[in-house]
């Protein structure tokens, strides 16, 4: 409400002007690139982040005997309580100097996919940011999708196994599609 006023102000459209320059006369007001790149950092990291939290789920819920299975969930509970700005300063002091020099080769030969372009900056890209985003939300989706898969009603998976279905099988026609929905809430 209090910035309505400077954003009336702004010649520019706010969502699609790529310029942040408040001290332009007129003053431009744009958030187009840092939308941009949200949006693709989000979508990176989710497609990194899935398939390693629903496969950690699995394994502590179907594959893991029961002795290693518990303190392994305490574990990742344990890392999903954990605040994201812990995670974000790990990965800006630890990960991105470690990521210099994946970062500089993937931009020399993958540079032309937009994502790896780096200016000679290398380390502080939009990959490393979806990586640490990554590393970040992984915990929560595995702690969340675990508790979904304990929820699978235990006839179902008994009913796959009786019929003949291998373990993954089972997990293909019984947990996987009965906690579907919790996934996408998960993710």
């Amino acid at each position: 409400q209090q910035a309505l006023p400077a954003l009336r102000q702004n010649p520019a459209n706010f969502l699609t002007e790529t310029r942040w320059n408040p001290d332009d006369t007129p003053s431009v007001f744009g958030i187009a690139a840092l939308l941009y790149g949200t949006l693709v950092t989000a979508v990176l990291a989710m497609v990194m982040a899935m398939p390693v939290a629903v496969g950690v789920a699995l394994c502590l819920t179907q594959y893991a005997p029961r002795r290693l299975a518990r303190p392994m969930g305490y574990v990742v509970d344990l890392l999903a309580a954990v605040p994201s700005v812990v995670y974000g300063l790990w990965g800006l002091i630890y990960l991105v100097p470690k990521m210099v020099p994946l970062s500089a080769w993937i931009s020399t030969y993958f540079g032309w996919i937009p994502i790896f372009t780096s200016d000679g900056i290398f380390g502080k890209s939009i990959f490393t940011a979806s990586v640490v985003l990554a590393i970040m939300v992984l915990p929560v989706i595995a702690a969340v999708s675990r508790e979904l898969f304990l929820q699978v009603p235990r006839e179902n998976q008994e009913a796959a196994l009786a019929l003949g279905s291998t373990r993954w099988e089972m997990i293909r026609v019984a947990v996987l599609p009965y906690g579907r929905s919790g996934l996408i809430s998960a993710a």
